[in-house]
């Protein structure tokens, strides 16, 4: 199943993960540590500790929809970020997610979630 994973479109996993409110095919697309930040409060965690964050976090705020807005592309550090908007039944969330490139593969290094 872990190759099936991969395979999938980074992206799209975890726009899915946001809008299910479930992070179990995230860890994935994680890279070893993550940077989350909930509002103005940042934190860096290993891969294993910010899946139980994310999914603590998801659980609270129950979310209904994930509607990415804009994506681009850093040409001189090779990264990708997407924007969004997370909706939940606590509110709207605005959703930065931070994609670096190691071994060929895009992994998540920041999540910012900011009501």
């Amino acid at each position: 199943m872990q190759t099936n994973l991969v395979a999938q479109d980074y992206l799209s996993t975890i726009s899915t993960a946001l809008k299910k409110g479930d992070t179990r095919n995230m860890g994935v697309f994680l890279d070893k540590t993550v940077d989350l930040t909930f509002s103005d409060n940042t934190n860096t965690y290993s891969k294993k500790q910010a899946l139980v964050i994310i999914q603590n976090f998801l659980n609270k705020i129950e979310p209904k929809d994930y509607i990415p807005l804009q994506r681009g592309k850093s040409q001189s550090n090779n990264t990708k970020f997407n924007i969004g908007n997370l909706y939940t039944s606590n509110g709207i969330y605005k959703v930065y997610l931070l994609f670096i490139i190691k071994k060929g593969n895009y992994l998540l290094k920041e999540l910012r979630f900011e009501k």
